[in-house]
């Protein structure tokens, strides 16, 4: 399954790398889909579930890491909360989506232990490479950070929800301080 799970990522960078390069937004609808399908339709059983404490922890684990950014970026500029078409996207399109694939496929495929944890990040951070290269968005090689947060969350509960939970948190308060 591991050598899959390579496979699949590298078909994840033959759409992402093509997005950014030639702007080929469309990619950017495919793009979660194929996030969610892969695992699927490799036979990964991915670990979906609500659990009160489990979001209770991302929710602290969020409040810890996040409001020290907020305050600290707020001081500079103001905090604009995105609207709901932008929240729908970021949880629906971006952070659920990449959850599934990194942690719950990457990451339980390639070890759910403190070396998965590195290496799915160093793979998150590297799938957000394109961005920085061909659009010079200079947050994408710092995904690395968050994603170590997002990678513990995961090696703690085996569930995406609350890595989802702070994925989502973290790139609303990043697009709220732009």
């Amino acid at each position: 399954m591991k050598k899959k799970a390579i496979y699949a990522y590298a078909v994840l960078l033959l759409i992402v790398i093509p997005s950014h390069a030639f702007s080929l937004r469309f990619l950017d609808y495919l793009t979660p889909f194929y996030l969610v399908a892969a695992p699927l339709v490799l036979g990964k059983r991915v670990n979906i579930y609500l659990s009160g404490r489990q979001i209770a922890l991302a929710v602290i684990v969020s409040a810890v890491i996040l409001l020290p950014f907020l305050v600290f970026f707020s001081a500079t500029k103001n905090f604009v909360p995105p609207g709901p078409v932008a929240l729908a996207v970021q949880l629906f399109g971006v952070s659920f989506p990449e959850e599934i694939f990194f942690r719950g496929f990457l990451q339980d495929t390639l070890g759910n232990n403190y070396k998965g944890v590195i290496v799915t990040s160093l793979l998150f951070a590297a799938a957000h490479l394109p961005a920085f290269v061909f659009s010079g968005d200079p947050s994408a090689p710092l995904t690395f950070f968050p994603s170590l947060v997002m990678g513990f969350l995961y090696l703690r509960t085996s569930n995406v929800i609350p890595s989802t939970i702070f994925h989502f948190l973290a790139n609303v308060v990043y697009l709220g301080s732009l």
